[in-house]
């Protein structure tokens, strides 16, 4: 019975003195991202002979990290993003300008420590994405025999990587960088996968 008591007892204290402590210390944080991008298409197969120019873009969304320790951290989150991209063929003589709407969905493990007057990052992991809209100059390359001749597959999935370093509680700058493995093309003797670099601001709340 006494032995009982003082579990009992002990696990209260606990927790009575540990509420304040992850109150104040919280792990989780939220907060809202901006990026600027710039991406291509990496061919294979038919569309070898194009060749994918980077072109400039943009993305925003919010993300969620969870520190689970000093060290180590897990962050996920969802952008809205725009792409856009050239396509050549091999004289230079006939290009259009691919442009695509979408959302993605990274998942970076987070290695973290201090760094100066603030704190430094790096971190990698898979994402998945979905696209909304793909136009080749305003043709869809959702519709099956368009007259671009390329039809594309609304899911990607990949690798990708973050660094960067937070200067207070708030601000933040980071770079990314993602490396397509879906192939995005719907042809059978044809390959396309996306591939990208970011770089933007993040403020946490």
């Amino acid at each position: 019975m006494t032995k009982n008591m003082l579990t009992f007892v002990f696990a209260v204290g606990t927790l009575t003195f540990s509420t304040p402590l992850s109150a104040q210390d919280n792990p989780l944080s939220v907060g809202f991202k901006a990026a600027a991008s710039l991406s291509n298409y990496r061919l294979g197969g038919d569309l070898k002979s194009l060749k994918s120019k980077m072109n400039i873009g943009g993305s925003a969304g919010i993300f969620v990290k969870y520190d689970l320790s000093p060290n180590f951290a897990v962050q996920t989150g969802i952008d809205g993003y725009y792409s856009s991209s050239t396509l050549e063929s091999p004289s230079a003589s006939n290009s259009g300008k691919l442009k695509s709407f979408g959302a993605e969905l990274p998942v970076y493990g987070i290695v973290q420590g201090e760094l100066g007057n603030g704190n430094a990052f790096i971190g990698a992991g898979p994402y998945v994405g979905y696209t909304l809209s793909a136009k080749l100059d305003r043709v869809s390359l959702f519709n099956k025999n368009n007259a671009a001749g390329i039809l594309m597959n609304r899911f990607d999935y990949g690798l990708g990587a973050i660094i960067g370093y937070d200067f207070d509680k708030h601000w933040q700058i980071n770079a990314s960088y993602k490396y397509g493995l879906a192939d995005l093309h719907k042809g059978e003797r044809s390959s396309m996968k996306s591939h990208g670099a970011n770089i933007g601001i993040s403020y946490k709340f």
